[in-house]
């Protein structure tokens, strides 16, 4: 067992570029010497990890063009080695490198279209929950209400952008010629719903609704942000129409009573 163990890992370290002296296990044929069959293994690998690479980012990859999305690729295999036996997991380090890695450090929108496609890539295949019914609501004990907190489908993203990277992703959807990079401040949100994956743009105070009781916040709080955006008296109506919409775009998923028993 030792002696298995040693050779998959002597293979498993050319695999990875990282030595490893596996040629001794491997036997030349007429067609191809021992070198030229381990490398065939090596190179298939490779292209293993960058076809996973091109799945979770088309959009990335035809606004990059084919030389400087491979360049990208080669550099993230290179950092990045893949540590689980599933793929799905494999390219959440985009991100890092799109900021650190030159020349696309240099343009910021490639960070925000990568995540773009990162959410719709999540919200496929998030973990499904029974979404809350909308007359769960009247369960709630009206002194309870500043204390209720909600809990969302695992689909959920919530994208604060800075660019107008979503008008630039959704002409690559339609093989469109992307616009200019704008300055275009405005948060999306993706989601599950349906088994049909979905996105709208918020507005500013539903934002901060929502990046409330996504972090944990109660009722209370989230109606306390929306005073820098309506007036006192209007804060009740609008946080609970939010509500009802995220319960009717099957956002939410419970009602937590946690806290009611710890107030």
């Amino acid at each position: 067992m030792q002696a298995l163990r040693n050779m998959q890992q002597r293979f498993l370290g050319h695999l990875l570029g990282q030595g490893g002296e596996a040629i001794d296990f491997i036997q030349s044929s007429p067609q191809a010497s021992a070198q030229q069959r381990l490398d065939i293994y090596a190179t298939g690998y490779r292209l293993r990890l960058k076809e996973a690479l091109q799945t979770d980012y088309e959009k990335l990859h035809a606004y990059l063009g084919d030389a400087l999305f491979d360049r990208l690729m080669d550099a993230y295999i290179d950092r990045y080695p893949s540590q689980a036996t599933s793929l799905r997991d494999y390219s959440r380090h985009m991100d890092g490198l799109l900021k650190s890695l030159p020349p696309y450090c240099d343009v910021p929108v490639l960070v925000e279209i990568e995540r773009i496609e990162r959410a719709f890539n999540h919200s496929f295949d998030a973990a499904d929950s029974e979404p809350l019914r909308i007359d769960a609501l009247a369960d709630v004990p009206p002194a309870n209400w500043p204390t209720m907190c909600l809990g969302f489908h695992a689909s959920l993203c919530l994208l604060s952008n800075r660019y107008n990277s979503f008008p630039i992703w959704q002409a690559l959807s339609n093989d469109q010629v992307p616009p200019e990079v704008v300055d275009d401040p405005v948060s999306w949100l993706v989601w599950r719903k349906d088994l049909i994956s979905r996105y709208r743009a918020l507005s500013e105070a539903e934002a901060c609704a929502l990046r409330t009781a996504i972090s944990g916040g109660n009722f209370g709080e989230l109606c306390e942000g929306l005073l820098a955006y309506h007036a006192a008296e209007d804060v009740p109506q609008q946080a609970v129409i939010m509500l009802q919409t995220w319960i009717a775009e099957k956002m939410v998923n419970a009602i937590e009573h946690d806290r009611w028993s710890r107030a």
